[in-house]
């Protein structure tokens, strides 16, 4: 069965996008943030993983695993990636088989031998120790209460082991949400929070009335006025 088919029933209708991104070239390091760090890492989130292939792959499957639908605060999830492209020609088992970089919106990602994590936690990829295979289990632990929902972008390469812009590598993106406990509303202050005294409040309500009375009353004697008026 493909992988596509496989995939995690309960993760489909989280699925947002799997849209192309064009812009400058971001480079592919085997090492992926062990060597290119941050600066990498943000590169690929804006521009893809286009070093040796410009286009987004169509023919690009993949399986997400343990990312939930709806996560609990708190809690830490395993999340198992496999991909595959069948475009690409598979390499010697010792050749780069692939890479990846996850960013989430909340939560953060647990460092680990074998994975560079980003300095907040928020981004995960391969290293050069871990890019001789398809298949990856990271760990990523949920916000706490009331962070909202959780926004996570997948960025995968294929590759062959070969060096070169035609060594027929092939990239894709992926976007998921996870449903998180709604965003804690801002506390409103009421006007005594503010610093004004409740007689002070109640003394400025009975100004207005009593103007607001005194120009009615103004009202009513200059419209009698000028209807007994005869010239």
């Amino acid at each position: 069965m493909a992988l596509r088919e496989k995939r995690d029933l309960g993760l489909l209708f989280a699925l947002l996008s799997a849209a192309l991104l064009t812009g400058g070239s971001a480079f592919g390091y085997s090492g992926g943030g062990d060597t290119g760090g941050n600066d990498w890492a943000t590169d690929v989130m804006v521009n893809g993983c286009n070093c040796h292939n410009l286009e987004q792959s169509e023919t690009g499957m993949w399986m997400l695993e343990g990312f939930p639908a709806r996560y609990g605060p708190g809690i830490t999830y395993n999340l198992t990636l496999t991909i595959s492209d069948s475009i690409v020609e598979e390499g010697d088992i010792d050749d780069a088989r692939g890479g990846f970089l996850l960013r989430v919106s909340n939560g953060s990602f647990s460092s680990s031998a074998g994975f560079w994590t980003s300095d907040d936690g928020n981004m995960l990829s391969h290293t050069a120790d871990t890019n001789g295979q398809n298949n990856w289990t990271v760990e990523w632990t949920a916000p706490d209460e009331g962070a909202g929902d959780t926004v996570l972008t997948l960025y995968f390469n294929v590759v062959n082991g070969k060096n070169g812009n035609d060594a027929g590598d092939a990239w894709t993106r992926i976007v998921a949400v996870s449903l998180g406990t709604p965003q804690a509303l801002e506390h409103e202050a009421g006007i005594h929070e503010m610093g004004v005294a409740m007689m002070q409040y109640w003394i400025g309500l009975i100004g207005i009335a009593v103007t607001l009375v005194f120009v009615l009353l103004a009202y009513i004697v200059i419209r009698g006025g000028s209807a007994n008026y005869r010239g």
